[in-house]
Parts: structure tokens; sequence; C-alpha cells
């Protein structure tokens, strides 16, 4: 693990704490995005815990870089900001996640538990962010999704299988379907393929 951070204060303090649980490894420290990836280089890093505002080189420029010398590599933006624009750069750069600062301990090291199993990370804030401007970007769309319309579709776009999406909210299959089927008729698309294709137009961000 790599931890990018232009305030050395949190760098040493994550790494400190990181590095009391058994299956947690850090393995360097970075101020910027150029310095991440030059570590990465040296040092084979399965995740980066990336800041996203600093000096020199941001976490969006430093994400895009990663990600193009190896995308493998789970990069989570762990930022105080929630910013829609921030947020928007951050998934269009590659981000596997993204997690606000004031998480606790217990939970970061869960998230990261998480990424490297391959879960996309999205707190529940951001999410009603992204779903939010899906809705404004189309407003005659139908878009008054629950709570658990909201986390399916965050499973959606990260392309789980029904069964897999059931399984991940403890729900029964049956009432996953008819939650994506649902979905579906909000969208105005009748299969899969057309309503995550529409879902991720709407979440991009303008270029």
């Amino acid at each position: 693990m790599v931890i990018v951070d232009d305030h050395g204060i949190i760098r040493d303090s994550l790494k400190k704490m990181l590095n009391t649980f058994e299956d947690m490894h850090v393995l360097g420290t970075a101020s910027n995005g150029f310095e991440a990836l030059e570590l990465i280089k040296k040092e084979r890093a399965d995740i980066v815990l990336m800041d996203a505002i600093m000096p020199i080189c941001n976490g969006i420029e430093g994400t895009k870089m990663i990600k193009n010398y190896d995308d493998t590599i789970k990069v989570l933006m762990l930022t105080t900001f929630s910013d829609k624009e921030l947020i928007y750069n951050a998934f269009n750069a590659g981000i596997d996640g993204y997690v606000l600062k004031d998480i606790t301990t217990e939970s970061l090291v869960k998230v990261i538990r998480n990424a490297r199993k391959g879960d996309l990370i999205i707190p529940s804030r951001i999410a009603a962010i992204l779903i939010k401007q899906i809705q404004a970007k189309d407003p005659q769309m139908n878009l008054s999704f629950n709570k658990t319309e909201d986390e399916i579709i965050i499973q959606l776009l990260k392309g789980l299988s029904n069964k897999e999406i059931a399984q991940k909210l403890n729900i029964s299959y049956g009432t996953t379907r008819n939650y994506i089927s649902d979905i579906y008729s909000k969208v105005a698309e009748s299969d899969r393929e057309s309503a995550i294709k529409k879902l991720k137009k709407y979440i991009e961000d303008d270029e």
C-alpha cells in the first residue's frame, strides 16, 4: 500500500495506524502524484490512498498516471471534499473508491479490504450526489430511486450480476430482479446493457 498526501502529519499518522493491522503494510508515502508513481514503479503496491488536492501533481492527475501504468492497482481517493465536480473528475480518472476523511479507523480498514476484493467504494453521501447528477441531466426521467435502488445501481455500474448483487445486499434473488426491473423502467430502458450505458452516460462529467 502507498499513501499519498501533501501533509506529512497525515501521511505519518495513516502509515502508523494502518501498519498495526496484520493484513496492512504501507510500502511508502508520497506528497504528490508524481512521487506516488515513482514509488509504485519501485515497490509493488496493490492499493493507493490518494489525496485529492495537492500541489505539483494532484490526485486526479496522479490517478490517471497510475492507472495508465498499471490499471490493476486500486486507487482510493481519500479527501475532505465532497464537491460534485471533484467527484465526477475522480471517477472519470479511474478511481476505485471515494472515501471521506471523517471515516473511522475501523471503517477505513474495512474499505481497503473490500477494495482489494474488487468492490467499488462509494459512501452513501457521494452516491446521492451521483444519482442527483443523473437526474439533473435528464429531468424527464423518472428517477425517484429509493435507498435500495441506489445501492443496486452502484453495483450495476460496477458490473455485478443479479446473483452477486443479491448476495452483497443480503436480499433474495427474486427481490433483486424486481428492483432491477423497476430501475430499467425508470431509466426508460428494457435491458441491462442499455440501462447501464444510460446510467454511465449521465454520471460522466461533461467534457
